[in-house]
Parts: structure tokens; C-alpha cells; sequence
């Protein structure tokens, strides 16, 4: 995995499109409520999966958004699955999106859904209306202002790239999450899994890829199994991940 994966269409899009309409909505902080950008770096959050390619932070207990590779098999970036990473959370990995198209039509109308996970749709559901009927105005914040702000941004994504709702966005996560549990051959810590995308894979390389999701979902130390793991990776021919895991667990 490396940088000669090409930016998806619509994140160019937002990109460029967030720097002419910022001054329209200067209460936000970021018009789409993500600071975007694709980042290739082997540095990051001990969890965030070394196949993965992060482009949209939260600002808030390093909870971001990325990409998801499969360990190369994914070859281009507007059919890969969009992962959840919340660092500071139990269920630190969540796949929340079939594609990033997908991903922004859940973030601008469920955002609450996107960057939170829920345990039932009833809790999810039960948490709307509380957000609904909080007063969230005080001499610090102007909750009317930016919630006529956000209105603003929904129109400009609705109008100019066509961004609309998800119908039942709840069973759309949990059935993209069902689906994805027939594609895996390995089941792994984080969720995720190892998906079959080499049909000459051995067990050994599956296992090993399986291997590295648990490492990094338990966050381990130990110096020894890892350098053994990234030995095997290189030889494998996983050069960007064997440096993002060892960048993410051992440095």
C-alpha cells in the first residue's frame, strides 16, 4: 500500500469545495465538520489497521475515519470499505460505510450514527431525541447560529454533489457488517477480519495478516513477536504496513 492510490473523486471535491464556501459558515470550524485529507504516513493510532488509509479526523479523542485496503486488495480507493477508529474506545474498529460516497451521505445527515456506535437502534434512536430536545445555547456556544449553519452545508452538499440521506442508516451499518462477516476467512479482534482476496493464499499468510489485527487491537509490546511479524510481512512483500506497525506499536 502506498501513495499511488488515487484521492477518491469525492473528497477532492469537498476538499476544494470547503476552501471557497468557509467563509460562509465561519461558526463551524470546518464546513463539513472533518478536517479531510489523505494521509499515507506510517504514523497514527496504535489500532488504526496498517491496511488502511485515514482521510477524515473528528478533532476529538482521536477518533477518525479511513479507508480500508484489505491488505492490497482493494486496488482502488472509491470501492473501499470506510472504518470507524476510536482510539479511547472499547470497540476501537468499526467498519461503518460500503464506500466513501457512502460514508458522507451517513456523516452530513446521521452524524451522531457515523461517529458514535450504538448497540441497538432503539438506543440510537433514544439518543436523537435527547439531542433534540437539549438546550445547547449558553454565553460560549450560539447553538442557533451553528445549527443554521449546518442547514447551510446541507444544502450546498445536497445541491452540488448530490449527497443525500441513507434510508434506515442503523440497518444499512448492521447489514453492511453482516455481509462483510461472509466475505472474511479469519475473524479477528477488532471486527474486521482477513478477507479472501489472493485465491492462492496460504493459511500461513492469512494467519498472519490475521495475526497483525490482533496485535494491534491489544496493543502489544512485545518487541520480539513483532519484529518476527514484520520479517514475515516484508518478505510477503508488505512494505508500508511492516513500517506502520512497527511505527504504531514499538515506537
Amino acid at each position: 500500500m502506498n501513495s499511488e492510490y488515487k484521492k477518491p473523486k469525492l473528497l477532492q471535491q469537498l476538499m476544494e469545495w470547503e476552501r471557497s464556501f468557509a467563509h460562509e459558515v465561519e461558526y463551524l470550524e470546518e464546513p463539513s465538520g472533518l478536517f479531510l485529507g489523505l494521509d499515507y504516513s506510517q504514523d497514527g493510532y496504535f489500532c488504526t489497521p496498517v491496511d488502511s488509509i485515514p482521510f477524515a479526523r473528528t478533532g476529538g479523542d482521536g477518533i477518525h475515519f479511513a479507508l480500508l485496503t484489505d491488505f492490497g486488495g482493494v486496488k482502488d480507493l472509491e470501492e473501499a470499505v470506510v472504518i470507524r477508529v476510536s482510539p479511547m474506545d472499547t470497540e476501537r474498529v468499526r467498519i461503518i460505510a460500503n464506500n466513501i460516497n457512502d460514508f458522507f451521505a451517513l456523516h452530513f445527515y446521521n452524524e451522531s450514527l457515523a461517529w458514535n456506535e450504538f448497540q441497538s437502534e432503539d438506543q440510537y434512536l433514544d439518543h436523537l431525541k435527547e439531542e433534540q430536545t437539549m438546550d445547547r445555547n449558553s454565553e460560549w456556544f450560539d447553538y442557533d447560529r451553528w445549527k443554521f449553519e449546518k442547514g447551510k452545508v446541507l444544502n450546498e452538499v445536497k445541491n452540488k454533489f448530490n449527497i443525500l440521506p441513507i434510508e434506515q442508516p442503523f440497518s444499512y451499518i448492521k447489514n453492511l457488517r453482516f455481509e462483510r462477516s461472509f466475505q472474511v476467512s479469519v475473524n479477528t479482534l477488532d471486527s474486521i477480519g482477513i478477507k479472501q482476496f489472493m485465491p492462492r493464499a496460504s493459511n500461513e499468510t492469512i494467519e498472519l495478516l490475521a495475526l497483525v489485527r490482533h496485535l494491534q487491537y491489544t496493543f502489544s509490546g512485545d518487541k520480539e513477536l513483532i519484529d518476527e511479524i514484520a520479517k514475515d510481512l516484508r518478505i510477503l512483500g508488505y512494505h508500508h504496513e511492516t513500517d506502520s506497525l512497527i511505527s504504531r506499536l514499538l515506537i
